[in-house]
């Protein structure tokens, strides 16, 4: 066996060491020592062993060398004597014979650590077309004109992406002695280094970068006119962070001058109103007057910064004459405003012709509004469609303060329409004044239908369980189902918030046990069912044995809803002998669903209940119901049972979906 190689990677190591040097080997160029660079031997070091794993890295998946290296440096480089030392050795790993991936990985952490000393080598690398990048990058990070003048004296001979890589270079280090190479290219013949030093000299930024990219604007074409007037633009902003805002402002001036595209337009804009100082209000007002909505969007942006919010009222009176689209980012900022003013255009916009208009009119409401606006957006809320009934059910939710809350009670009232009227109920519960209960109670002995279910579903919001009786007394006067749904709901809510759960059906038992009406009797049955205190199920059992056959329907269906697994024998025993259809598909249906709360159940007696419900199953909606419970049991019985029901051609695909559900189940118990 050939042992050739691994005496030279062992020379190749040794020599990134320091020991002695290496033979260079074909396609790989050590850097040369520099003239005058002592080389003596490094003691020992823990950084020795990384970079001797490192040294024959091949490029592939970074490897488990890079990481400790990578943690090394990163945890020494505010240590100014640690750093020193890792910069010697990973300089001495580049002029070793270690594979140009890992010398890439090298200087990618000697940027954290290079100095002054590592300038020499990292020179003698520029002109190397594997390591040039990675030489450059370094030194773009090294401070000092020396690291600088190399840049510069390399991009005099350079070439292709070479020289565009040190173009970037030299404007990321904001070089100002840079400027004067930069620009030469900028107007020379070479157009394909155009675009990269007009954007060089943008991050060198100062005036001494806007000047020629000034005088160069007007004369460029296309791509290249756009990325100089992108740099100019950051010059300039560089310009104005110095102080100088007559200089920034004409240098905005230049860029809107070329007619470049909007987001040209609103930057060199917005630009100029922060350059205007004190005539920045001034400026903002003449933008908003042109016909140009891109000026009027780069406008609009800064008012937040130029206008304080008791001084907008010139801005409110330009908001009638702009184009739609400006109106509505007008409305926008004048939300955050104040002064009758402001108000009065926002008030106006909202009864305006735009649909888009008014609805950022209304939503400037919610924070400028007053109580003075809680019929407007009530009424606006009843009338609308769409957004802009939304946006105004919002806006009269948001209003701020108990003034408000004062005029919804007062309007509430008041002489509003149905329609009115149903909106400022809901702006009760969206804004839980909870002052209003008795103005909402009344409201419950309403003529309108709608009036009393937005007053009911409201009352869950602000409600107490003090008013469970008003709630049963509607009831009883209810002239719809969706009325009664929604009452019994309501109830149910209520006695939620009792704390003692087997007190919360109190006042519903009591009113059913003096009820003779059997119709009033299914709806304090129906209640009963929703609240689901188990401490009722005596009265509800007694309702389906002995109650009329509306109350045994309500008893049915309370039972079979029963939000626990409490009455599940109950709606078994229906499942097994009830003579009406409805109940029995009813009682199945409740039998399935209380069977799958127990999901802490030992899943084959679990299953034993589903498999029985399958049995009594005549629909596949119920089987389907049976099926989506079965993993929850994951068991050798469900499995089976879940095979079993793929023999019906109408649930196979989910039979076959729940078995293998089940599998992996049982698999990961295992």
């Amino acid at each position: 066996m050939n042992r050739a190689p691994q005496k030279l990677t062992i020379a190749a190591l040794a020599f990134v060491l320091g020991f002695f040097p290496a033979p260079a080997l074909a396609g790989q160029r050590p850097i040369p020592a520099q003239k005058g660079e002592p080389a003596p031997p490094l003691p020992a070091s823990p950084l020795d062993d990384i970079l001797k794993a490192l040294a024959s890295f091949d490029g592939g998946i970074q490897s488990e060398a890079y990481w400790k290296l990578r943690e090394f440096v990163r945890a020494r480089k505010e240590d100014p004597q640690a750093k020193a030392d890792a910069e010697v050795r990973l300089l001495a790993f580049l002029r070793s014979m270690a594979t140009t991936p890992a010398k890439t990985l090298v200087c990618r952490e000697l940027r954290l650590v290079a100095g002054e000393k590592s300038i020499p080598a990292l020179q003698a690398l520029l002109f190397d077309p594997a390591l040039s990048d990675p030489a450059r990058n370094v030194l773009e990070k090294i401070p000092g004109p020396a690291a600088e003048k190399v840049l510069l004296d390399a991009l005099e001979k350079a070439s292709g992406t070479m020289k565009t890589g040190l173009m970037a270079s030299l404007g990321a280090r904001k070089s100002p002695a840079a400027v004067t190479a930069l620009v030469k290219y900028l107007e020379g013949s070479a157009m394909e280094f155009v675009k990269t030093a007009a954007m060089a000299l943008g991050q060198v930024g100062g005036r001494q970068a806007a000047e020629p990219l000034a005088k160069a604007l007007p004369v460029l074409k296309g791509d290249f006119k756009t990325a100089a007037a992108s740099a100019l633009l950051d010059c300039a902003e560089d310009v104005l962070k110095s102080g100088d805002r007559a200089s920034a402002a004409g240098y905005y001036d230049k860029v809107l001058a070329e007619g470049l595209g909007p987001a040209f337009v609103r930057a060199a804009t917005a630009g100029k109103v922060s350059a205007a100082g004190d005539g920045a209000p001034a400026l903002i007002l003449d933008f908003l007057k042109t016909s140009d909505p891109v000026v009027h969007e780069a406008a609009i942006s800064k008012i937040g910064d130029v206008f304080a919010p008791d001084a907008a009222g010139p801005l409110a009176g330009l908001l009638p004459a702009l184009p739609e689209e400006s109106q509505v980012k007008l409305l926008a900022v004048l939300g955050e405003a104040r002064g009758e003013a402001v108000l009065a255009a926002i008030r106006k916009a909202a009864s305006g012709d735009s649909v888009f208009v008014r609805t950022a009119a209304l939503k400037a409401l919610a924070k400028a509004g007053t109580p003075d606006d809680v019929l407007l957006l009530a009424g606006r809320a009843a009338s609308a469609r769409s957004v802009e009934q939304e946006t105004a059910r919002a806006s009269l939710g948001l209003l701020k303060g108990r003034p408000v809350d004062e005029a919804v009670i007062k309007a509430l009232e008041g002489e509003a329409n149905d329609e009115v009227r149903s909106e400022l109920i809901a702006a009760v519960g969206e804004r839980r004044v909870f002052s209003a209960k008795s103005a909402l109670v009344k409201q419950m002995a309403s003529s309108s239908e709608r009036i009393r279910v937005q007053a009911a579903k409201t009352l869950r919001t602000i409600g107490t369980p003090s008013d469970i009786p008003a709630l049963l007394n509607l009831l009883e006067k209810a002239s719809s189902d969706a009325e009664r749904e929604e009452v019994e709901t309501t109830a149910a809510v209520l006695a939620q918030k009792i704390a003692q759960p087997d007190g919360r059906s109190n006042v519903v038992k009591a009113r059913l046990a003096s009820e003779r009406d059997p119709a009033k009797q299914a709806g304090l049955v129906r209640v009963l069912g929703k609240i689901g205190d188990e401490s009722s199920l005596p009265a509800v059992r007694k309702a389906l044995r002995e109650g009329a056959p509306g109350v045994v329907d309500a008893a049915v269906r309370a039972l079979s809803g029963w939000p626990t697994a409490a009455p599940v024998e109950d709606v078994w025993e229906l499942v097994q002998t009830s003579a009406d259809e409805t109940h029995k598909l009813l009682a199945l249906r409740g039998f399935i669903r209380m069977t799958a709360l127990g999901k802490y159940r030992r899943p084959d007696r679990a299953v034993a209940d589903l498999k029985r419900a399958s049995e009594g199953a005549r629909r596949p909606d119920e089987l389907r119901l049976i099926l989506a419970a079965l993993p929850d049991f994951a068991s050798p019985e469900a499995l089976s049972l879940a095979q079993s029901l793929a023999a019906n051609p109408a649930v196979k695909a989910e039979a076959q979906a729940a078995a293998e559900l089940i599998k992996k189940r049982l698999t990961v118990k295992r």
